[in-house]
């Protein structure tokens, strides 16, 4: 049978002006008697307490961090009135708000009678005694009956000092507190249930610097041995759940424009994400032009708590070695020959709190890498033409194809550097080691094609077989532009008859070469392959950097690297 009365008809009911707040001072619940004496603008629900009412605010602040009762006296209307604060804690244990009770001002801060609020500490997990200055037991909630196994009946109005002498404690909180002043806490052995509680008691004053009242708050701590023997279960769901984690985060990277099936893939992903949150801030990333370096440099960042802050790229190959470090770091007005008159903010400021993606991070300048190195030990940098050092954090991400242990070893990379940015190293393989993820990046990167122009082009399973048979020597850079040229090339929606032609010209165009390339070749050889056909076809480095689209400084620097001689 239903209730005939409902919570909100008890509420109205209350001639007692209740209030409830959240942790935060937002009012979750108000009675029309809180409505009638503090007024709509007060007892609203949403209404932050701390901006209307901050003499109520300020004891239930206290309550809430303290987790213990209040008293607060506050004006209304030319009338002075008191108010009880009391803590409700959730399921979890954690004080979740305060019920606030307000009284006129005879009514002082009583005993806990009124059965609303009784239902509110019935509801806390756990047990609370409620005594007066005097050491006489006024309140006990339901937890603490179920705690002790006692009935509160049969101790309320009873000195709490018949709990020792009944034995149902060894040592009493409250007349510690009663002789102190001060606040107490112990462990207590209960007799009757075998339970260790910790008990804390805490006096209230009132106006007089007199304890009025002693609140006690009881935590059973004998499920701690439980928790102890279950945590490595615990540890084990866990990792159970970030690897879910994982996974929802793996399905969701379409959204980033990443595709990974591949058991491999999906391990390099899952590597990232943990660096992600843990907030790595030295990470290398290793692989093949073409992988998606660049691509997972920005997923780290989007993953990760910086997301919000700035995610600055430089390729390093792409900046003129005399202008690498104004632009890194930045110059002050005047710091050289058509410097602007303002100065400017070096890469390294912009990317303030969020990541620094330095890519092709070999081709650095020497001149600069020890400038580099000092910012990575000290985050403190210093503009080109400056006087005075300032403190930038960020996170360097550092990306190549070159093998740096070999650029170390012909010291045209610093050692010192190269292992402060290899604190960890994510290797990205080619694409012809994770076949599985072509499928995929194919029919993703083909998607795009088709909603960018209104198309409905597919591939079909010959198309597939004829990709996946293909080794792919520009990795995924080299399948996108393979789509690109098969979808413009196509005179109908099967790309088929197309990709067969692109696949054939790519083989045609790569020469003698092309043919027996090996699985294995890096982009180290197909640099080397490069500067010899500009060297053959050029007479100067300026006519070679125009030949490759690089500038000059460049090559100058490659062709050192590569031990090429001009003459």
């Amino acid at each position: 049978m239903p209730a005939p009365f409902t919570d909100a008809d008890i509420l109205r009911a209350l001639t007692g002006a209740l209030l409830a707040v959240d942790a935060d001072g937002r009012v979750v619940m108000a009675n029309p008697a809180a409505r009638n004496l503090l007024g709509p603008e007060t007892a609203a629900p949403g209404v932050a307490l701390p901006l209307v009412r901050p003499d109520l605010w300020q004891a239930a602040a206290g309550c809430l961090a303290s987790g213990q009762g209040a008293c607060a006296t506050f004006a209304v209307a030319g009338n002075v009135r008191t108010a009880r604060i009391v803590p409700i804690t959730g399921a979890d244990g954690r004080v979740a708000g305060a019920s606030i009770l307000c009284g006129d001002a005879q009514g002082g801060c009583g005993p806990v009678v009124d059965d609303q609020l009784r239902s509110v500490l019935d509801s806390v997990s756990d047990g609370i005694w409620i005594c007066t200055g005097d050491g006489v037991i006024l309140e006990i909630n339901a937890a603490s009956e179920r705690l002790n196994s006692v009935a509160a009946a049969a101790y309320i109005g009873k000195d709490v000092a018949c709990i020792v002498a009944d034995g149902m404690v060894d040592r009493s909180a409250t007349v510690e507190v009663m002789a102190t002043k001060k606040q107490a806490s112990m462990i207590q052995h209960i007799t009757r249930t075998g339970k260790q509680l910790l008990v804390t008691a805490s006096p209230v004053f009132d106006a007089d610097g007199h304890v009025s009242l002693v609140v006690v708050n009881e935590r059973d701590v004998t499920e701690l041995n439980n928790l102890r023997q279950g945590l490595q279960h615990a540890r084990k769901v866990e990792e159970r759940y970030r690897s879910e984690l994982a996974e929802l985060s793996l399905y969701e990277l379409s959204q980033k424009d990443i595709v990974a099936r591949s058991p491999q893939m999906q391990r390099t992903l899952r590597t990232l994400l943990k660096l992600a949150q843990m907030d790595v801030t030295r990470i290398l990333l290793l692989g093949e032009s073409g992988t998606g370096k660049g691509l997972l440099a920005k997923f780290l960042h989007q993953v990760s708590p910086r997301a919000k802050k700035p995610f600055i790229q430089i390729n390093c190959p792409a900046v003129p070695e005399n202008l690498f470090e104004a632009e890194i770091f930045g110059y002050e007005r005047g710091a050289f020959t058509g410097a602007r008159e303002s100065g400017k903010a070096g890469l390294i400021e912009l990317a303030m709190g969020g990541t620094l993606f330095l890519d092709e991070v070999g081709d650095i300048p020497l001149s600069v890498q020890a400038k580099l190195l000092k910012y990575l030990d000290d985050h403190e940098l210093r503009r080109l033409g400056g006087a005075e050092s300032r403190v930038v954090e960020c996170r360097v991400v550092a990306a190549t194809n070159c093998d740096m242990e070999s650029l170390v070893e012909r010291r045209l990379f610093r050692k010192d550097l190269y292992y402060r940015l290899n604190t960890f190293v994510v290797r990205i393989l080619p694409l012809r080691e994770r076949r599985e993820d072509i499928f995929g990046l194919a029919e993703f990167y083909l998607a795009q094609q088709n909603v960018r122009h209104g198309k409905a082009k597919r591939l079909s399973a010959k198309a597939m077989r004829l990709l996946e048979a293909h080794d792919f020597p520009g990795n995924v850079r080299e399948l996108v532009s393979l789509i690109q040229k098969a979808f413009v090339m196509s005179e109908d929606d099967d790309l088929t008859d197309a990709l067969e032609e692109a696949l054939a010209g790519d083989a045609g165009e790569g020469g003698a070469d092309a043919a027996p390339r090996s699985l294995a070749e890096s982009t180290d050889q197909t640099n080397l392959r490069r500067l010899r056909e500009a060297m053959a076809a050029c007479r100067t480095t300026r006519e070679m950097a125009a030949y490759l689209g690089v500038s000059q400084a460049t090559v100058v620097r490659k062709l050192k690297r590569y031990a090429l001689n001009r003459d």
